[in-house]
């Protein structure tokens, strides 16, 4: 599990086994005068200063209840005193003895001889208000800022180091550090769907620590933990991993069980003998029941662990909850029998689907072709596109598509087949481009992958969004501009199917097709691409994996040319920096090796023709 501590949470409930610091408990509704003892400040011991502290407000316990750090003491802003709220100043005082039989009472006291008091309660004892109430108006006025900064905020990093300041200063006269309206901006800030950024770059490990912190803070200080809140949660708890395990599966589950029981976010994850204490003296939320959305969470988490009495155990819940699958419950079915290899299953779940009038959309015509296209299906995943493509074409160019042939008979024959009908008005996205080309590439229709990444250059409604190289889960592809991740596709499909002179490939192709062309995968083609992937636009950013297999590309289909391999390297690193991870370091230090590691890149040839995506 990932600590706590390394990203630096405060409130985090049960994840890190690491003993917890408890604040002292002593300090809860302690008088001044002792309050002031355990901070190491000297305590008068003129009996006078008892009388008066009777009179002073008890400091109120307003710590978090799970905070690490003790409560800061604030002085109020004078000039003439240095002291700690709380501490109480006679004139002239020293620490020689007293003697106690020379003290008169407290009324007796001369006007000049009054202790100086400064306390939240300095108002009642008559005593400076105008210092109190200037400070607290000051101190009011710069949370409040941050309160504003941390709903606005664009920037998560600078979100996050706001909310962990306004915990750590804790002002004596603040009840509630942060506003629940803030707190619930804020959670709804981390767990922000972006148009072109996908919910497995979104949703990751370190959202769901740092989410479990805002949710925690919200829950023990009073306020409501909403059914939203926990949904996103559940989905953070299985999510940012590239394959699901079956932990994750049991974090999910063991946030939905303190859902339904109304105990604190993630208190079921701690396994520790003696999990952290809290103070529940001001929890008042209220239990949420889980709705279609909750249940669907489990089951697509449960899903991608690809066991099946994990699912079932998912399924079971659904059932017993009443609620009935909605569009996107059927979609997860889909995505676990494509990774399955059961296209039996699919087949069931379309026609659940069109028994229920949901329709399928473009994400359900995507998870199709993904469905069909990976199992080696290319017929019925061209078919579906071919119709897409033909809407493309007809709405923005209606006299030129007769090229595409009779569609009518395409869509007859796609219904004859498998009992798909592509709803009305929908067209290719990037998604539908990349999914396509990873298929083909995938078994090994060079010529297709790149018609279709034609098609999608010279679309009459281009794709747009950031330059970025995202890793994409393979159940159902979801990508921003997709150009960085067809170029790792088709590099995927070089290292696959192109042929080491001198040893043929066992890879194996499509059924339902013929064989694949083995002309088609040269190291010429391989240059030209090459060259475009040079020229992409500045901005662009590939990733690791990208660089990874244009490499091991370039390796196989040039029988090992080392020097080949160096001047690709150099022009790789001129062009997009030297920021690799580790596997491509250690490919190009047997680049530079003085001697060559034939057992090394044999290792990587075989490991390809192993590869299952």
């Amino acid at each position: 599990m990932l600590r706590a501590s390394s990203l630096g949470l405060t409130f985090t409930y049960g994840i890190s086994r690491a003993s917890l610091l408890q604040r002292h408990r002593v300090l809860h509704k302690q008088h001044v005068h002792e309050a002031a003892l355990l901070f190491g400040l000297p305590r008068s011991r003129s009996t006078t200063e008892v009388e008066v502290a009777k009179e002073v407000a008890v400091v109120e316990d307003t710590s978090h209840s799970s905070s690490t750090f003790g409560p800061s003491i604030y002085p109020p802003p004078s000039e003439d005193n240095t002291s700690p709220v709380g501490t109480i100043l006679f004139p002239h005082h020293d620490h020689t003895p007293r003697d106690t039989r020379s003290l008169k009472p407290l009324h007796h006291l001369r006007p000049e001889a009054k202790p100086v008091i400064h306390s939240v309660s300095a108002k009642k004892c008559g005593l400076r208000p105008s210092v109190t109430k200037q400070w607290a108006f000051q101190e009011h006025r710069r949370r409040q800022a941050l309160y504003d900064k941390l709903a606005n905020a664009e920037d998560i990093e600078e979100a996050w180091r706001t909310y962990q300041e306004l915990l750590l200063q804790r002002p004596p006269h603040v009840k509630q550090l942060i506003p629940h309206k803030y707190l619930h901006c804020f959670a709804a800030l981390l767990v922000a769907r972006t148009k072109w950024q996908p919910s497995q770059k979104t949703r990751t490990q370190t959202v769901f620590h740092r989410l479990l912190s805002v949710l925690s803070t919200i829950y023990y200080s009073g306020g409501q933990v909403r059914l939203w809140e926990w949904n996103a949660l559940l989905e953070c708890s299985g999510s940012g991993w590239r394959k699901t395990r079956m932990d994750d599966f049991h974090s999910a589950l063991n946030i939905y069980r303190d859902m339904v029981a109304n105990r604190a976010p993630g208190a079921s994850l701690s396994k520790d003998s003696f999990p952290p204490l809290h103070d529940e003296s001001r929890v008042a939320s209220q239990p949420v029941d889980p709705d279609i959305v909750t249940y669907t969470t489990l089951l697509s988490i449960a899903g991608r662990t690809l066991n099946e009495p994990t699912l079932q155990e998912a399924e079971e819940l659904l059932a017993a909850s009443g609620h009935q699958p909605n569009r996107i419950t059927y979609l997860a079915y889909i995505r676990y029998y494509t990774r399955r290899g059961r296209l039996a299953g699919v087949r069931s779940v379309l026609s659940r689907m069109k028994l229920n009038d949901f329709e399928l959309g473009i994400d359900g015509i995507n998870a199709c072709i993904w469905a069909y296209g990976r199992n080696g299906r290319l017929d019925i995943a061209t078919l579906i596109y071919r119709i897409l493509r033909h809407r493309l074409q007809s709405e923005h160019d209606p006299h030129n598509v007769d090229e595409l042939g009779d569609i009518q008979g395409t869509a007859q024959q796609l219904f004859e087949f498998e009992g798909i009908v592509v709803p009305a008005g929908l067209k290719p996205n990037a998604i539908t481009y990349y999914t396509l080309i990873q298929v083909y590439a995938y078994h090994g229709r060079m010529q297709r992958c790149l018609t279709a990444f034609e098609d999608m250059m010279t679309s009459p409604e281009p794709v747009t969004g950031p330059l970025h190289d995202m890793d994409v889960v393979a159940s159902e592809p979801t990508i921003p501009n997709p150009v960085l991740p067809i170029f790792r596709a088709i590099f995927l499909g070089f290292a696959r199917h192109t042929e080491l002179p001198g040893h043929p490939s066992n890879v194996r192709t499509a059924p339902h097709h013929q064989k694949r062309p083995t002309d088609e995968w040269t190291l010429d083609t391989l240059h030209t691409l090459f060259e475009q992937f040079i020229e992409l636009p500045q901005n662009a950013k590939p990733n690791s994996r990208t660089a990874y297999w244009l490499l091991v590309a370039y390796a196989i289909a040039s029988g090992y040319d080392r020097v080949l391999l160096r001047d690709v390297w150099e022009r790789l690193s001129r062009r997009y920096g030297n920021w690799w991870d580790g596997r491509v370091h250690k490919f190009r230090d047997k680049i530079y090796a003085a001697e060559f590691d034939e057992a090394y890149f044999e290792g990587v040839r075989m490991a390809r023709d192993r590869r299952e995506r």
